[in-house]
């Protein structure tokens, strides 16, 4: 089963490993990113980021539909992550039943073409754009770095937010 997708733009790092798989008791990360498939540097890098008990598996975003189709109907707890707004749009139109996504860090130039949600997520254009197709499907778009903070919601119907 699917626990949680992620977008975080340097994918696993040591507070996500440590925390997000401890409180979902994550037997397998799924880091979908088509430029880490092919960089074995980045991928042993990667690996030693996670838990010793987790597996890490890599996948190309055009070959993932049928291992993201697997880990909703097995009983291994899985946590998919993403680097960028696209890729998660693209994965959850492969898990549509995927009602909750978290928002690690997202950290664009903050420039007068972004807006900074908080200082971990900065969004630009484009990726406002595609929060707001996964809110207008009633998706629950969180902001948190770790599962014990206070999730920030986002919600681009405010002004504050609007380009």
């Amino acid at each position: 089963m699917i626990k949680v997708l992620r977008v975080d733009d340097r994918l696993l790092h040591g507070q996500v490993a440590q925390s997000w798989t401890s409180f979902y008791r994550i037997d397998k990360i799924f880091i979908i990113n088509d430029e880490i498939v092919n960089d074995e540097f980045s991928k042993i890098t990667l690996n030693l980021a996670k838990p010793k008990n987790v597996e890490l598996l890599f996948f190309e975003l055009d070959n993932c539909k049928d291992a993201l189709l697997e880990a909703l109907i097995n009983d291994d707890r899985v946590m998919v992550i993403v680097e960028n707004f696209y890729d998660v749009w693209i994965v959850h139109e492969i898990l549509p039943t995927i009602h909750s996504i978290n928002i690690g860090g997202y950290r664009n130039k903050a420039d007068q073409d972004t807006v900074a949600l908080n200082r971990f997520v900065i969004l630009r254009k484009k990726d406002i754009e595609i929060c707001k197709k996964l809110l207008n499907k009633g998706i629950k778009l969180e902001i948190r770095q770790i599962p014990a903070e206070k999730e920030q919601l986002i919600d681009l119907s405010d002004t504050e937010y609007e380009q």
